[in-house]
């Protein structure tokens, strides 16, 4: 749908390729991940969600000429980092694995980020994946206030900060254009992205996963904003920042989700096994080894 959507807008050959090339690249790692034999490092988890966090200060580096500083700028070509990023960072965050340090690290320096840049819209779909995980939390009602406060004081200043980027057709306009070819083609491009909403919304229940629902719901307050047209149109519009994004988050769920698989039909049958306990996601290791049933996963375990 992409790319019939860019060469109706009349999208530049160099466009059109980048967007071939981007998707091909999604597609590779999406494999790599579903395809790692090695499982998941799940106690690693913290350290990724802070490492993505702080990759989001990224485009605060380079030199943003007075204008937003959102890409991180490799010769000719520019990668919108936030896309990429953040829809893992909200799985990660909603996993058994992220503690309370962890989360609160991450959502303030990722909300800290993204109104230095400014971006209006990512912050905006970042804080509603992170109130879902806030409610699904059993934290201590004044860390969830807190952090609430702050993504929404966040969002007020950032949407009131001005954004000298004029929208691009095919990039944050596409469901006009296909609006302006018939309403069948608008129905196509609106199923086109109710779909990957649904489709995270139906494996999120399938794994009980907060992590993956966070992302459904950061996928669909984007897609919500299109007709504000104030950031590309995931999956739909040029860009190689979200299709990568999408494409690194479902190959992380499903590599994790096939591993959590292997460890449980590998455990000795007839019995629990022993093993250390994972951090009660209260920021404090227990310590203690216990009896379970079956080893840690990604996407059960008690509320941070």
């Amino acid at each position: 749908m992409s790319g019939w959507l860019l060469r109706v807008a009349g999208a530049p050959r160099s466009v059109q390729v980048l967007q071939g090339v981007a998707a091909t690249l999604a597609t590779a790692v999406f494999l790599g991940l579903v395809r790692v034999r090695r499982g998941w490092p799940a106690p690693a988890t913290p350290w990724l969600a802070l490492g993505l966090a702080a990759t989001a200060f990224v485009p605060l580096l380079g030199d943003s000429t007075g204008g937003p500083a959102r890409w991180l700028i490799m010769g000719g070509v520019r990668l919108y980092v936030a896309p990429v990023v953040l829809p893992l960072l909200l799985f990660l965050l909603g996993t058994p694995w992220s503690n309370r340090a962890t989360f609160a690290a991450a959502v303030i320096a990722v909300a800290a980020a993204l109104v230095l840049q400014p971006d209006a819209a990512q912050l905006t779909a970042f804080a509603s994946g992170t109130l879902v995980l806030l409610l699904w939390s059993a934290s201590h009602p004044v860390l969830r206030v807190a952090l609430a406060a702050t993504l929404l004081g966040c969002a007020f200043v950032v949407w009131r900060l001005p954004d000298p980027l004029a929208p691009v057709r095919y990039v944050e306009g596409v469901f006009g254009i296909a609006a302006e070819v018939s309403s069948l083609a608008l129905l196509l491009a609106l199923l086109s992205a109710a779909l990957p909403v649904i489709a995270w919304v139906w494996v999120a229940r399938a794994l009980r996963s907060a992590g993956t629902f966070a992302v459904a719901v950061y996928y669909a307050c984007l897609f919500a904003l299109a007709p504000l047209q104030v950031t590309p149109v995931p999956l739909l519009g040029f860009g190689a920042g979200p299709i990568l994004g999408y494409a690194l988050v479902a190959g992380v769920v499903s590599g994790a989700r096939s591993s959590s698989r292997r460890m449980r039909s590998e455990r000795p049958s007839g019995g629990a096994i022993d093993e250390a306990a994972p951090s009660n996601n209260l920021g404090v290791a227990s310590g203690a080894r216990r009896r379970v049933s079956e080893p840690p996963s990604l996407f059960r375990g008690r509320r941070w």
